[in-house]
Formats: C-alpha cells, structure tokens, sequence
C-alpha cells in the first residue's frame, strides 16, 4: 500500500463514525479508532493489547472466535467495558481478515453506540404500552388519513377489528350526525398544525350511535413535516344520557312553575273578585276604599306572576314592562276622569329575582297610591315620577309628586298610615334604605343591593293594627 493510500485510510479510521478495532490471529486487541474509545469511555493505552477471546462477556468471545474462524461474528446488548467499568449499548459486527492464500490472520470489529435507539425504543415501548393499555379509543393515521394503528379499546368501543380498521380512513366511524362544514373545519385545522377538540356522534359496526369527545392533534417530525395524525376519544355516552336526564327534568319543572305562577295569578284574580262582590253592598266609604286598596295591592302581585308566567325566565322580572303595567292600573284604578294628574316613567331595562321584585312591587304600589290620594288638593296639575336605576348591582328607586298638602316636618317613621308602614316593613325584607324628603311635594328614595333573594324576612308582626 502506497504512503498516500495509507495516509488516507488512517484518516477514515481514525475519523469514522463508528468504533472500529482490529485484532489478530491470537484474539490481540492492536489497534482502535477515537470513536471505540470514546464509546467504551476508556484509553487507547488500555486497550491495546486485550486478549478478546478471554472477555467476560462469554457472547463477545464467542463473537470473535467466530471472526477468526472465518465466519461473521454479530453482538448486541449492554457491554461493559472492563477498563473503564463503562456500560455502553452497542451493536457489533466481527469480521475477519484473510490473507492471499485465504488464511486468517486476525479481524476487524464496527462497533455502533446504540444507547439513543435504546432510549428512543424504551421510550416507544412505553408509548405503546400506554396507549394499548388506555381505556379511551386511540388510532393514528398517516399524513393521508388512512389509518396505521388502533388500540385495543378502538375494538372494543367501535366492534371493529384492528385488521378491518388499517388502511382504512375514519370515515368509517361517521354517523352522518355531522355535516360537510363540520368535517371541512376539522381537517383545516389538523392541516394547518392545530388541534381538533371537540363533540361529535360516531357509529359502531353493528350501527349504534355512540357520543364521543375528541382530541386530534397532529403528529410533525423534526423538519416541520406532517407525517400523520393522532386521534383520542372518550365515550361520553353516560354523561350525555344524565345531560338529557337534567333537561328534561328541568323542563318539567319549568313546565310546573309556570303552571304555578299562573294558578297563583288566577287565585290572586279571585281574591280580588271575592273582594269586590263583598264590598259591592257596602255604603262605608272606608270599607269601599279599603276593598279598592287590597284590590290594587292584590293586582300589583299579580302582574308578577303573570310576567313569570309570560316571560322565558321563571325567576327574573323584567322591571321596565312591570313598571309600566302597574302604573297602568294604579291610574285606571284610583285616577279619576276629571282629574289633571299624570305619570312620568323613568325605568331602566333590567331584571330582578322574584323575590324581590314582591316587595318592590308592593313598596311602589302603596307610595304612587298615597301620592295620587293625598298629594294633590288644588286643582293644578299633578305629577307623579316613578324612577328606577341600576348602577353597579345597586338599585334606587324615585317616587316623587309635584303636591302641595304635605307639611315641612313629615317624618314617615312617625307615620300610623298603615301603607307607609308596610313600606317600611318592605324596605327591611329588601334590606333597603327609605327615605322621604318634602322638595315641592314628597320625595320617596329606596335603595338596595340587586341580589339573589330566597325568600322573605320580614317580621310582619310590626304591622299596625288596623
């Protein structure tokens, strides 16, 4: 061999990418590349001059008894070098090296360090581990969407076997339950690196519809490349059945509550009525005046319920509407003809829990009837506001009259007018703050935190005896 073709193949030994060690007839380590030292982590003074047939990895010596019988020699396992104590995944090739006349005269080892296919193999091992042994149906497609794997709960979910289900696309799953858009927007946001997340209807083998949730996400190499997609679904057939269980059963009740809230009204108009045809016969004025009052009052709760019963919320009064309903019958009920009285409404759109909307529509009844009885002696005209606002979960509600019979010193906590006192009451059930100012006529201000009220909590033995 020619000093430049020397030079040349030492260069290839020495920089290789593989351990590479030669040995002679005898089993004599003589000569080793860099990488074969680095993979045994160990030095070349070391080395040299090992006897390879006496290694106690009895597979290694086998391996190169094999070599210089003429034979190849193959090794693959966690070797553990015996200079270094180093432990090294590798995979060996012993080959021998035969002269002219076909005699052996030693041979050449290529070692391979195999530890990051071992990893990457522990690692999928786990992998697939995890995803056969999960309960959830998993299958993986290729970049075409036809499927390459499916674990053994996709059989089990879906009765397909995984021989039927390879090379096929998911579309044997479909339902028809999902439209064209459905699909379109689920493949472009695989297509475009995204993941899928959802709800769909997906069909067994033997056509049963099951509900599913689904994670699809797709699977890109280290380039950037879609190589395929990787689908996890869970069977929420349980949850979905318990959903419909809950609808229905709320409908139910909706149902029964408006029944309710309509039954309740119709009482209410019967009370009234019974009211009515008792103070018919009834020449006291007092009496006819007290009959026309708990009439009114009785309306004022009524159009409650009849609102909840109209209304899409069974909870929630729409204040505006309710408002304007009430002032409605106030006027026809205690305004007369010839009278130059009129209402001015003022009233956000907003809702408020029944629970306090009772109360409110009580406290704004008595003071709209006790302003239009009482506030207007002379014969101007007369004006009563009714405002209610909403700012920040509070509520405040205005009732004010342009009158001119109410002297400077009214003090409504000193009041024995029985309306008055069931506003007070009222007030504290809401959990309000009333107040009366004279300003050209009465002032009425309640405010109060818009909340989730249960139920009353008055103490309705404060009410004057009457």
């Amino acid at each position: 061999m020619s000093s430049n073709s020397e030079l040349k193949y030492r260069m290839i030994f020495e920089h290789a990418p593989i351990g590479i060690v030669y040995f002679n007839k005898d089993g004599i380590l003589t000569d080793c590349n860099n990488q074969f030292i680095e993979i045994l982590g160990s030095s070349r003074e070391k080395l040299l001059g090992i006897n390879m047939l006496n290694l106690p990895d009895q597979k290694i010596s086998s391996s190169v008894k094999r070599a210089l019988s003429g034979e190849k020699g193959y090794y693959e396992g966690h070797y553990k070098s015996i200079t270094s104590g180093k432990v090294t995944p590798t995979r060996v090739l012993f080959a021998p090296i035969e002269q002219q006349d076909s005699s052996i005269e030693g041979g050449i080892g290529l070692v391979e360090d195999i530890s990051e296919q071992v990893e990457l193999n522990r690692t999928l091992t786990k992998f697939r581990l995890g995803i056969d042994r999960s309960t959830s149906p998993i299958y993986i497609t290729d970049q075409d969407g036809y499927i390459q794997y499916a674990n053994p709960a996709f059989e089990t979910h879906y009765g397909f076997t995984i021989d039927e289900v390879i090379g096929k696309t998911p579309r044997i799953l479909k339902s028809g339950r999902q439209d064209s858009e459905f699909y379109e927007t689920f493949w472009n946001s695989l297509i475009s690196g995204e993941s899928a997340e959802g709800e769909m209807v997906n069909q067994t083998k033997d056509g049963k519809n099951i509900p599913v949730h689904y994670s699809t996400n797709p699977i890109i190499d280290e380039h950037g490349e879609h190589i395929g997609f990787i689908s996890i679904q869970n069977d929420i057939s349980d949850r979905v059945e318990m959903e419909n269980k809950i609808r229905k059963s709320l409908k139910e009740k909706n149902v029964m509550l408006a029944e309710i809230h309509h039954r309740v009204k119709n009482n209410l108009a019967i009370i009234s009525g019974l009211l009515e045809l008792e103070g018919m016969d009834k020449e006291n004025a007092e009496i006819t005046e007290f009959v026309k009052k708990s009439q009114t009052r009785i309306k004022s709760m009524a159009i409650v319920h009849e609102k909840l019963y109209d209304n899409n919320s069974l909870s929630e009064v729409n204040l505006k509407n309710y408002v304007e309903e009430l002032a409605e019958t106030i006027e026809m009920n205690w305004v007369s003809r010839d009278s130059n009285i009129q209402f001015k409404l003022l009233v956000d759109d907003l809702s408020i829990n029944v629970n306090q909307a009772i109360p409110l529509s009580l406290i704004i009844h008595e003071l709209t009837t006790n302003a239009v009885k009482h506030a207007f002696t002379s014969t101007r005209k007369g004006l009563v506001t009714i405002s209610v606002q909403e700012n920040d979960e509070e509520i405040t509600l205005l009732v004010t009259d342009n009158g001119d019979s109410v002297s400077d010193d009214f003090d409504i906590e000193k009041s024995q007018n029985l309306g008055l006192s069931l506003v007070q009451i009222l007030t504290r059930q809401l959990n309000g703050e009333l107040s009366c100012t004279v300003e050209n006529g009465l002032k009425y201000r309640l405010v109060f935190r818009k909340g989730e009220v249960k139920g009353p909590s008055s103490n309705w033995k404060d009410l004057p005896e009457i």
